[in-house]
């Protein structure tokens, strides 16, 4: 029977599920109770509601929607158009298209643009996302649980009128999620190996300490370098540590409920199937890619995406050239701290400065108006934490026995799904926090994350070639 390592939160999580779990919602109970008593602002606990209610509405509905997509095409296509019916009077209520719209109960207009739009592109995406979705739905809804005392630990510190709060907690609120997802991708993986349920699911759990670790070192990174500028070279302690102790909940609590969840979750061999049709699709998916992406395609690709880099750099300028430089050291010390791998660190590091780049030359082409720089630097905490899914399969893919293009295939085939879910649920996060603490610019850093998280999709699997073969020996 194959075997594969545990660890002791793992074990802890699959063993103990029900203890682990009640102890961090009694934690995070107690965190709001004494926020909302303690904190100086009269309107905290309406604050801590309202962002439950949109982080459940606006990130959690959709994730479950999405997982409940049914495999058959005809019936795959009425759920998806009953659905999308629903999701467009909604849309349309905002907007004042219907009666509705004019009350007082006529949702947010961003925030049920999010919500559909989130649902649609999962469903979009349901033969690669479907089964990840089901197997870590626990996940998702343990990150809400988690970022909600996260701000109740915001509340407790009287930060929650601060100007980086919300994304403090968009960025919490995205990495809980993708550590959960994470869980699931993990699991179905060892279950389709062999391993008995529980043993996969503490597996499963310990392969999520990484992510976990880096999404609250993303966060931790963001705030270092937004509180540096704005108080003019000093770094606010107090909203470091509640912008790290948010993270850490959220990305906690979706670790140790998704493993435990899934350690007293009984699965029929179709877990197994599911999981080795999804591969053996994104094979035959890929097939066209790899013939036409070999190694010195893929260096010659690099090498002239960093000339592009160049000469955008040139045309544009690199916006908060300094700023942007400390980010990139602190991303890259927490991804080598994190994953354990210097190769992983420069890939990160490197798609996330040639995006950045690319990104705000896209904005200077269209004349658009880029965001604020502490917005977008919580793009680029997002974007770090939805391009680590890849990197770090990248790194877990990596074989001396196999060559560059087999390498790319098995990390794009693990890493997408977990990149596709980050990917979406991050912009939704984003807009929900704005709409939770009426942040001004979190629909701006929801766009500029987008952007920018998206080139980096199209970068990544040219400089996973062109890195393993310059490492490995093919």
């Amino acid at each position: 029977m194959p075997g594969a390592p545990t660890g002791f939160l793992g074990k802890l999580s699959a063993e103990r599920p029900f203890l682990v779990t009640s102890v961090l919602a009694l934690a995070v109970t107690a965190l709001c109770v004494l926020g909302v008593r303690h904190s100086a602002d009269p309107a905290s606990g309406l604050l801590i509601l309202k962002f439950a209610a949109a982080a459940a509405a606006i990130v959690c509905a959709p994730l479950a929607l999405a997982a409940l997509t049914p495999q058959k095409l005809v019936f795959r296509i009425l759920f998806l158009v009953l659905i999308t019916a629903l999701g467009a009077g909604l849309v349309a209520a905002a907007f004042g298209a219907t009666p509705l719209g004019g009350s007082d109960f006529a949702p947010p207009r961003a925030a049920a643009g999010a919500g559909l739009g989130l649902f649609v592109f999962l469903a979009a995406l349901a033969p690669l996302t479907r089964s990840t979705l089901r197997l870590g739905l626990a996940g998702p809804l343990a990150a809400v649980i988690g970022a909600v005392g996260g701000v109740g630990y915001f509340a407790l510190e009287n930060l929650v009128v601060s100007p980086f709060s919300a994304a403090a907690a968009a960025i919490a609120l995205m990495g809980g999620v993708s550590v959960g997802i994470g869980v699931g991708a993990d699991f179905a993986q060892h279950f389709a190996r062999g391993l008995a349920p529980k043993d996969a699911a503490a597996a499963a759990g310990h392969g999520a300490v990484a992510p976990a670790a880096f999404s609250v070192l993303a966060a931790l990174a963001y705030m270092s370098v937004v509180t540096f500028q704005a108080n003019f070279g000093a770094v606010d302690w107090r909203l470091l540590a509640a912008a790290g102790a948010a993270a850490l909940i959220a990305a906690a609590a979706a670790l140790t409920i998704a493993t435990g969840v899934l350690s007293i979750f009984r699965p029929s061999e179709q877990v197994a199937v599911d999981e080795n049709r999804r591969r053996q699709r994104f094979a035959e998916s890929w097939r066209p890619f790899r013939k036409r992406l070999p190694a010195t395609t893929a260096l010659a690709a690099s090498a002239i995406a960093g000339v592009l880099t160049v000469v955008a750099a040139f045309e544009t300028g690199v916006p908060e050239g300094a700023s942007l430089a400390v980010f990139l050291v602190f991303v890259l010390v927490a991804a080598g701290l994190a994953f354990v791998s210097v190769r992983t660190s420069l890939l990160i590091v490197v798609i996330l400065f040639l995006s950045a780049v690319f990104t705000h030359y896209i904005y200077a082409v269209f004349a658009m108006t880029a965001p604020a720089a502490a917005e977008r630097f919580a793009g680029l905490a997002l974007s770090a934490i939805a391009l680590s899914q890849l990197t770090v399969s990248w790194r877990n893919a990596s074989d001396i026995w196999r060559n560059a293009r087999d390498v790319a295939q098995n990390a794009m085939s693990d890493g997408l799904r977990r990149f596709a879910i980050a990917y979406g649920a991050g912009g939704a996060a984003t807009v929900a926090c704005a709409y939770a603490f009426s942040w001004e610019g979190g629909v701006g850093a929801a766009a500029y994350f987008a952007i920018h998280a998206g080139i980096g999709l199209f970068l990544a699997p040219f400089f996973m070639v062109a890195l393993s073969a310059q490492f490995q020996r093919y």
